[in-house]
Parts: structure tokens; sequence; C-alpha cells
């Protein structure tokens, strides 16, 4: 037992002096083969370089987008108040695949006059072209409204900001056109009702003189009471006239209705978003040091098998 735990230690200790002289014998290998690592690493260097010179660099704009909203009028409150709340157009997940969709990307290409952008959407297989991207916000997830990031592309920080705006203006045209059968029934209901102001102010007008004039006599009291009650219920129905007309301008005013708008404007940073220097330099240098060592390596290898063959 004693001798084969004596024979297992041998094995451990020359196993561990094997795999140092190992590693002694790869670092004398990179140490001697010094300048194809330094090659390596410069060949890299340099075409990190060449690509930051090279590749043309890229401009983001970035805009906070909130959709449009549709005034509704709801049920009667606390204080006999009619509740006013703005409804979105439609779902902000639903506009991001409006935005995305390839008819949607041909109208921004169209008025950018983007000949380029077209000639990519008809050769698409699928016909859509990630000329921007777009996300809901997690931040604003649960409002009633959440928020659209949208980040636009471009050659120049004019560019960018261009592709954004136009992109923001045509989502409020369709907002625009979605929104107007809602619009139009709210904008008769508050001619109706302001027709229906004017009919009960005059025949209130109408009572009040009445009510003047019987007030002279006292054999007409009758009358009188029942002017009176009249001209109360007219005064209460014209009083809900105007609160239901004020109301209907809330739900058609902002904030309960508004287009599609970009929060605090479009923003687009002077630095651009591509190429990234210090990414590309560091994959680079990385990638030219590995491509050294495996160039040290396969020379001495190649020379072992020379010097080998010339023996044989």
């Amino acid at each position: 037992m004693e001798q084969r735990l004596v024979e297992i230690s041998e094995m451990n200790e020359n196993g561990l002096m094997q795999d140092e002289i190992n590693l002694l014998d790869l670092w004398e290998k990179l140490r001697d083969g010094w300048k194809g690592v330094v090659g390596g690493l410069a060949l890299g260097t340099a075409i990190a370089l060449a690509g930051i010179v090279l590749i043309p660099p890229k401009y983001e704009a970035v805009a906070l987008i909130q959709v449009g909203q549709i005034g509704q009028v709801g049920q009667v409150g606390q204080g006999g108040q009619t509740k006013v709340s703005g409804q979105p157009v439609e779902s902000p997940a639903q506009a991001i695949e409006r935005m995305k969709s390839p008819a949607f990307q041909r109208r921004v290409a169209g008025v950018l006059n983007d000949q380029e952008w077209l000639q990519d959407l008809a050769r698409s297989a699928t016909g859509t072209i990630k000329a921007f991207s777009l996300q809901v916000i997690k931040a604003t997830a649960g409002q009633d409204v959440p928020l659209i990031e949208l980040n636009a592309v471009g050659g120049s920080p004019e560019a960018a900001g261009r592709k954004a705006e136009v992109v923001v203006g045509e989502l409020t045209k369709v907002h625009d056109e979605l929104a107007q059968p809602t619009l139009m029934r709210l904008r008769t209901d508050l001619a109706i009702s302001r027709e229906k102001l004017a009919r009960t102010e005059r025949d209130l007008v109408e009572l009040t003189k009445l009510v003047e004039a019987a007030e002279v006599k006292d054999d007409r009291f009758t009358r009188l009471a029942l002017l009176n009650s009249l001209r109360t219920n007219k005064e209460a129905e014209t009083f809900g006239q105007r609160q239901m007309i004020m109301t209907l301008e809330a739900a058609l005013g902002a904030p309960a209705t508004q287009s599609v708008h970009a929060i605090e404007g479009i923003f687009v940073p002077e630095k651009p978003a591509s190429p990234k220097k210090a990414l590309l330099l560091a994959i680079g240098s990385v990638g030219g040091l590995f491509i050294g060592i495996c160039w040290v390596f396969v020379s001495d290898s190649w020379r072992r098998a020379r010097a080998s063959r010339e023996r044989g």
C-alpha cells in the first residue's frame, strides 16, 4: 500500500514538473517570437485605426414619443362633475408595429426622398429595413399612455434629426385620421349642447318676464308659483347645459385630446453613435495579439517539421 502511494506521489510530481516545463517552453517560444506577437498587435491596431478612419460616422437622434389621445367623457363623479380623460388613439405597442411596417417606412422614405432606402425596401424579402429602432420605455410601462423611444440613424446630425422628425410627423398624420370620427362626434355633441343652451336661455328670459308681470297682481298667485317653478327648472337646465359644454370643451382640448408629439423635442448628440472607436481599438488589439501568438506557434511548428524532414 505504501509503495502504491509513493508511486502515485511520484506520478503527480512528474506531472507537475511536465506542466512547468510545458509552460516554460511556451514562454520561451513567445519570447523568441516576440517580433511576431508585436507585429500581430500592430497589424490589428492598424486595421482598427483604418476602420475608424474609413467607416463613415453615423449619428443617432433620440425622441420620446407620446401617441395621440382623444378626450373621453366619462360618468358623473363626486360633486356632480363629469369625468374627462384621454384615451390613446391606439396602443403604443400597435403604434410601434405600424411604424415598422413597409407601408409606413415607404411613406417616411418618400418624404425624405431617400432613394437608397426605397430601393432597399424594394429588394428586402420582408419589405422592411431597420432604418430606426423603437421600444416602449419600461419606466412608463405602467402608465395609461406609455412613452415610445425612437432612435433614428443618419449620416449627419441634421439627417438623423430630420428622419426622426419625419417619423413623428407621419405618425401624427395617421393618428389624426384615426381620431377624426370620434372628434367629429364630440364636436357635434358640443354644437347641440350650445344650441340647447341658447334655447334654454331664451325660454328663461321669457319666463322671467312673465314672473315679473305676474308679481304685480295678488289674484294670480297660483300662476306666479307655477312660473317660478318653471323658471327654477330652466335655470337648472341652463346650468346643466353649461356644465356639459365645459366638459365637451375640456374633452376636445389638451391634455385630454392631443396629437402625437415628441416629449422635450428631438435630441441629437454631437458625438457619432458609430463607429465606436474604443471598442474597435480593443477588438483590433486583442485580435492582432491573438493572431501574433498563433503565428509564433505555427511558425515554430513549421520549423520543427522542416528540421525533422532534413534530419530524416
